[in-house]
C-alpha cells in the first residue's frame, strides 16, 4: 500500500507543478491549500504554494530544470506525508487529480469562413477587468484620417 501512496504522491506533485504554471492555478490553489491545511488554517499552505509557484515560474524563465525538480520533490514529500498521516486524504487527492486532469484536456476550436480580413478578434476563456477595443477601421481608413 505504501508504494501506491508514493506513486500517487509522485503523480500529484507532477500535476501540482504543472498547475502552478497553467491558467487553472487560480481555480485550484484554494482546494490545494485546504488539502494541505486540513488540520489548521489554509493560509499557511496557500502562502507556501504561492511561493513555490513563484519559484517554478522563475525557474521556467531561467530554464532551470533542477530547481523545478527540487520544488516538485518538496511537494511530493508533502503529499507522501499527508497521505501516510491521514487515510482520508487519499480520496481527496485522487478527486483533485481527476477533476483537474479532465478539465485540462478541454480544447477550443474556432474557424473563420468568408472573406473578412480586417477587424478585431478576441478569443478568451475568461475576460476580467476593463477591455479596450480600438474603433473599427472603415474601408477607406480610420475616420480621423478622412478629410471632408
Amino acid at each position: 500500500m505504501e508504494a501506491e501512496l508514493s506513486a500517487l504522491a509522485s503523480v500529484g506533485a507532477t500535476t501540482l507543478v504543472g498547475l502552478m504554471v497553467s491558467d487553472s492555478w487560480s481555480q485550484v490553489k484554494g482546494s490545494l491549500a485546504r488539502l494541505f491545511g486540513r488540520h489548521g488554517p489554509p493560509e499557511v499552505p496557500l502562502q507556501e504554494l504561492e511561493y513555490s509557484r513563484m519559484e517554478i515560474l522563475a525557474a521556467y524563465l531561467a530554464h532551470d530544470a533542477s530547481r523545478i525538480e527540487e520544488v516538485g520533490d518538496h511537494w511530493r514529500g508533502r503529499l507522501e506525508s499527508l497521505l501516510l498521516a491521514d487515510a482520508t486524504a487519499e480520496e481527496e487527492v485522487r478527486r483533485l487529480l481527476t477533476t483537474r486532469t479532465a478539465r485540462s484536456t478541454e480544447s477550443v476550436s474556432n474557424f473563420n469562413s468568408g472573406d473578412v480580413t480586417f477587424g478585431s478578434v478576441i478569443q478568451a476563456g475568461q475576460i476580467s477587468g476593463d477591455v479596450n477595443v480600438a474603433p473599427p477601421i472603415s474601408e477607406t481608413g480610420p475616420a480621423r484620417d478622412r478629410q471632408s
